[in-house]
């Protein structure tokens, strides 16, 4: 930062020596020091009005303005505060009311990598033999390494019809894989649930795939229909759930606990301390396991921690991800939308899990091959579920 001061002050200089003090006297009635929004902002108009008035080639503003604001986040070191085109934020949005057009995967960060952590069933990318764990290196030709999730997401997906090149690394065969997968319209359910009948124990399954709009009721009403058929135990499905919408979780989490019960509390700098608590009496009050993994985050986080917390549900699995803050979506005046961090979280007992995670009570530790098993509801080759089942069972 020093440099490019000094280096704008140089060019300021000469030019107020040539040009007689004009750009000099433009610049000191300019908006103010760069210490301000206001001030700063002023100068970055003066900057790229002056690159398309007088460089002496043609010059793409535009790019060359997103590349200033995705600069400046990068410089906060915050991978969650990210500016979305309008192009971007309305595939955004499609992600999360739980319809859109792409190849049918989930994307995860890991340190600076980007991987799959989940992949749909009968999708394209399933068809096309993208497993769970493969690591993203490239869409379209376009570097993933060090890159926002959301913006290689929005990469990924696109019109129906289209298609996208991925090269992906797959870890257990250190080579690199080229596929070229054909996108459609995809629609997938939140949950899917079913009944497990282990040792004569009717156990209620249910998987939750992203806090989209609509979580809470939809494992409100499969969690009812589970009862209804007889479930004497419960399971909530929560790996490889990256989050969404933190009003979600709380409904999530107030299908298990009592009315009133803590969920979250969250508190920033420019936002005031709140507590969220839950409204409804419990869907169930069931025995519940909640099986949580690398890829259990944020959202899915604050569920696990509220019902961990609250002594509700007994984790299982491995260690999650530890996003512990909360972020906005602000509209932008250009249809872009800036989502940014606004406050961190504390579970009901004050835990900041952020960049820690949360330990389950029982660690089962999960092979590659049978990561890919996660959220299909079958209890065979996948031993998180195993050792779920046999708690609930046996008690240990």
């Amino acid at each position: 930062m020093r440099g490019s001061r000094l280096v704008l002050v140089l060019v300021l200089t000469a030019a107020a020596f040539f040009a007689g003090g004009a750009m000099l006297s433009r610049y000191v009635a300019g908006g103010g020091p760069l210490s301000t929004p206001q001030g700063a902002a002023s100068v970055y108009r003066q900057v790229l009005g002056d690159l398309k008035s007088h460089y002496y080639r043609s010059v793409n503003v535009d790019k060359i303005a997103q590349k200033g604001i995705n600069d400046t986040l990068a410089a906060l070191k915050d991978p969650y505060t990210q500016y979305f085109t309008p192009k971007q934020a309305k595939a955004f949005d499609q992600l999360l009311a739980g319809s859109y057009s792409g190849i049918g995967t989930e994307l995860q960060p890991k340190g600076k990598r980007l991987i799959v952590a989940r992949v749909f069933r009968d999708s394209p990318a399933a068809k096309a033999g993208v497993r769970s764990g493969d690591v993203i290196v490239s869409v379209n030709g376009k570097a993933a390494l060090g890159q926002p999730v959301e913006l290689v997401a929005t990469r990924v997906r696109g019109r129906a019809g289209t298609t996208v090149r991925l090269v992906l690394k797959r870890p257990a065969a250190g080579r690199l894989l080229k596929l070229a997968i054909v996108r459609s319209e995809l629609t997938y359910p939140l949950t899917t649930s079913r009944i497990i009948d282990d040792h004569g124990k009717k156990i209620g399954y249910v998987s939750l795939s992203q806090f989209a709009t609509g979580a809470g009721e939809q494992i409100r009403q499969a969690v009812e229909s589970l009862l209804k058929r007889g479930a004497q135990r419960l399971v909530l499905d929560l790996r490889d759930n990256g989050g969404g919408l933190v009003d979600e979780a709380v409904k999530v989490a107030a299908d298990f606990l009592p009315s009133g019960s803590v969920v979250v509390s969250t508190q920033g700098l420019h936002s005031p301390r709140e507590v969220l608590r839950t409204k409804d009496a419990p869907a169930s009050t069931l025995p519940l396991v909640v099986l949580v993994n690398g890829n259990t985050a944020s959202a899915s986080e604050i569920v696990s921690g509220a019902l961990q917390d609250h002594h509700r549900a007994t984790l299982i699995g491995t260690r999650t991800f530890g996003k512990g803050v909360v972020q906005e979506e602000l509209p932008l005046s250009n249809g872009a939308v800036l989502k940014i961090t606004v406050a961190a979280y504390r579970t009901p007992q004050g835990r900041n899990i952020n960049h820690k995670g949360i330990e389950p009570t029982i660690v089962v530790k999960v092979p590659m091959a049978a990561a890919t098993t996660s959220g299909t509801g079958s209890s065979k080759s996948d031993p998180v579920l195993q050792r779920a089942l046999r708690y609930l069972v046996t008690g240990r």
